[in-house]
């Protein structure tokens, strides 16, 4: 009599193995994830998915392998996926890896940010006496209006310059001055 209980441990030891090596998932395959989820709790077929998505098997299978790159798929596609998990359409997009999080996020110009630390200073009780009137303020070239703003920046210990954004040649201005 053969133990069979002996081989058992040893196949799902190499699953785990083999599992380990598995590389890591493509961009978009959230959305499949949550397609296949869905269409589980529906009780649907992948053809059937298929169908609902406007797309033929083929390459949703293609997409669910990664052949196919989800992030390009089109704009009518991702509606009606949206339509399919009942999520927004923007929802779906970040699941196919189409947009970022941070693609919703509208940074602030150099002179945005200059005009914000320029407000700070005047209500600043430490600095509102140094800082320059708007008519002088107009007047000043602009990368003396970034060393104003660096040197006020770094008395104030805050951080609203994004330094990567001087430009070159600057810093060095305030690393002398400093």
């Amino acid at each position: 009599m053969v133990d069979k209980s002996k081989d058992k441990p040893v196949r799902q030891s190499r699953k785990t193995t083999n599992a380990a090596k598995t590389p890591e998932s493509p961009v978009g395959a959230a959305l499949i994830a949550s397609l296949w989820e869905r269409m589980s709790e529906r009780g649907h077929t992948t053809k059937e998915l298929a169908e609902s998505l406007g797309i033929t098997y083929v390459y949703l299978m293609a997409l669910a392998r990664g052949e196919k790159p989800i992030p390009q798929v089109g704009r009518e596609v991702l509606k009606r996926a949206a339509d399919y998990l009942g999520t927004p359409v923007a929802q779906a997009y970040l699941l196919a890896g189409a947009l970022n999080p941070e693609d919703f996020v509208l940074s602030p110009t150099m002179d945005e940010r200059i005009a914000r630390i320029r407000d700070a200073m005047t209500h600043d009780a430490m600095w509102c006496g140094l800082a320059l009137t708007d008519e002088v303020w107009q007047q000043t070239p602009q990368e003396a209006r970034l060393l104003i703003c660096m040197l006020y920046e770094q008395s104030a210990k805050t951080t609203w310059l994004d330094w990567t954004m001087v430009p070159k040649g600057t810093t060095s201005k305030v690393k002398l001055a400093s």
